[in-house]
């Protein structure tokens, strides 16, 4: 949980900047520099995402070569530096600049905390424990909704600086990952960390049972490049890629950008700031739900029905914006675009933007999952740039009816894809996940395919 309250920071700052880019473009902006051009407005709410690719990169090196437990909390510098020059910044580079440092933050967010739970985790409630990412990146969302409606904008910096410092004071108390001090070969902190994270005594016998993580380290470059390039790597990463399209083209990361205006281009009756705490405070719900019904239901179920209703919702949006641009009196029905975006963040947060990182902690083998995760997150995080940076151009030239669908179908097309290839998650352990993707797990030694594992107690997922 307390890792988490980075996440909440990282979801606070997206709800920054849907609340005010519309606000930036008025005579009513409380910058000092005057009204954004609608240039400036694209690169201020995609800059986010390039800050999170370069960022993702950088922290997976750090949390590799220094630990998670550093890795994370070295993502207080970026936060803290961010929101000082939202309050003291007098350029637009300035503003810039903020934007940027919160996406790099974020980076360690979506790269360290899935190893970090994978790390600590019983197999049992690994979806469960995952899913908490977006669950509080969701709720970081509606905060930032919320204190963006009602407190003053020099105000908001000074409370998302107050939680960076709880996290940093809270998060000194938590001991590095079991299999990061494995790895390390600091046998008596690993221990101690078991320990913490599992309310046991452990043994120096766990030590001795696993050398599955110190034969994976000292592997050679060219065996790791054969696993990275064996079948069911390939079909990991086609898997991969394919389910963060799928968090990307769900269109919920970009229209949450954009939710004033989609509203007040709508003519909905209420405002757009209380219209987009509700739609918040719903996709909070909804990522809510998805924590228990993860591991109930199962992920592919929850994946492709949720990518098929997101396409449903956005076509329904796309429809009204339709009507209502060739003149017919949609008046009556101006609810229809809160209602749909509503649903929208809801479905999706059941399945298509919350259990894709789920899956993509699972379907990699031990020895090459960090770095297929940072590709997977390398290319969500690009994806995510480009759509956002283009989206206020597709509403420009292509209406906002064509830019909603152009989401919708790539929506429909992706789930139809994961028809085929997306395989049941639930309950399975890495290796039989690994031989259903095409390929089984490399045991070249029994000493090689151990884990520390026990009857209560499965930390590390083969």
């Amino acid at each position: 949980m307390l890792p988490n309250l980075m996440t909440l920071l990282y979801g606070i700052s997206i709800g920054w900047a849907s609340s005010n880019l519309l606000l930036f473009q008025t005579n009513e902006t409380p910058l000092s520099f005057g009204p954004l051009t609608l240039l400036q407005t694209s690169w201020i709410g995609s800059i986010l995402c390039l800050g999170g690719a370069i960022g993702q990169l950088f922290f997976s090196w750090l949390a590799d070569e220094y630990g998670r437990k550093p890795g994370l909390a070295f993502a207080f510098v970026p936060v803290v530096l961010g929101w000082i020059l939202i309050e003291f910044g007098q350029e637009f580079y300035s503003l810039l600049i903020s934007r940027f440092l919160s996406g790099f933050a974020g980076g360690a967010v979506y790269q360290i905390i899935p190893l970090f739970v994978s790390e600590v985790s019983n197999v049992n409630i690994r979806g469960l424990l995952g899913s908490f990412l977006m669950l509080f990146t969701n709720l970081g969302t509606l905060t930032g909704f919320i204190i963006c409606s009602f407190v003053p904008y020099r105000t908001v910096p000074w409370i998302a600086i107050s939680i960076s410092l709880v996290f940093l004071l809270g998060f000194c108390v938590v001991p590095e990952t079991p299999k990061y001090l494995l790895m390390k070969k600091k046998e008596q902190q690993f221990l101690k960390s078991i320990e913490f994270y599992s309310g046991r005594i452990a043994s120096q016998d766990e030590v001795k049972k696993n050398n599955e993580y110190q034969c994976t380290k000292n592997e050679p470059t060219s065996m790791k490049l054969k696993t990275l390039c064996n079948v069911s790597s390939r079909n990991g990463f086609k898997l991969g890629f394919t389910l963060m399209s799928c968090c990307c083209f769900s269109g919920v990361f970009t229209v949450l950008n954009y939710t004033d205006k989609i509203f007040i281009e709508a003519g909905s009756n209420l405002t757009p700031a209380i219209s987009s705490i509700i739609v918040a405070s719903i996709q909070l719900a909804g990522s809510y739900l998805a924590t228990v019904i993860v591991e109930k239901t199962g992920r592919r179920i929850l994946i492709i029905c949720s990518t098929y209703g997101s396409a449903g919702c956005l076509t329904v949006m796309g429809a009204h914006s339709f009507l209502k641009d060739i003149g017919v009196d949609v008046s009556a029905f101006n609810w229809i675009p809160l209602l749909c975006l509503s649903l929208l963040v809801f479905i999706a947060a059941n399945g298509a933007t919350t259990v894709s990182f789920i899956i993509i902690g699972e379907i990699f083998t031990q020895k090459i999952r960090g770095l297929a995760i940072s590709l997977c997150l390398l290319y969500q995080w690009t994806l995510a740039f480009l759509l956002v940076l283009i989206f206020p151009y597709l509403i420009e030239y292509l209406k906002m009816y064509g830019a909603l669908w152009i989401f919708s179908i790539a929506g429909i097309i992706i789930a139809t894809i994961m028809l085929f290839i997306l395989p049941e998650t639930k309950g399975k352990k890495i290796d039989e996940i690994v031989q259903i993707l095409g390929g089984s797990p490399d045991s070249r030694s029994n000493s090689c395919t151990g884990s520390i594992r026990s009857k209560k107690n499965e930390f590390y997922p083969s």
